[in-house]
């Protein structure tokens, strides 16, 4: 990642979109590593729902989910996490996914079907109901 970074922040500065395959489990079931990838974009206001790409303190890239936005700092979490990550300043934001590909087909954020996967996991519902919405919407989206 550190390799496309210079590119990355070029293309999205520049008003244009960069597809990334984005690795790792934190985001599953929505993003499955080696089958789905995100349209990113520049960065709009900061808001709860949306999933952006920052960059920690120690210089590691993340791709996760908005739960909050308190004055100049943000808490996100992985969709496949429970633990917040709070604290993270707006300047540490690089962009937001603007779009999610499942194959070859887009996904927009305005999609009837991305609505309600963001209602699903934007809101802190109870762990177990929780555990039993992502394993029905695994099964559905990562077959």
């Amino acid at each position: 990642m550190e390799e496309l970074y210079p590119l990355l922040s070029e293309v999205v500065k520049s008003g244009g979109e960069f597809r990334l395959f984005p690795r790792g489990v934190s985001m599953l079931p929505l993003l499955c590593e080696g089958k789905d990838s995100v349209a990113l974009v520049s960065v709009t206001e900061p808001k709860k729902g949306k999933i952006y790409l920052y960059r920690r303190p120690d210089g590691q890239f993340v791709l996760h989910r908005c739960m909050g936005v308190e004055g100049d700092t943000l808490t996100f979490c992985g969709d496949n996490q429970r633990i917040l990550e709070r604290g993270v300043r707006r300047d540490a934001l690089i962009a937001e996914v603007a779009a999610v590909y499942k194959g070859e087909k887009r996904i927009g954020r305005t999609a009837a079907r991305a609505k309600l996967y963001r209602l699903v996991y934007a809101t802190r519902l109870g762990f177990c109901g929780k555990c039993f919405l992502r394993r029905a919407i695994r099964k559905i989206l990562c077959k």
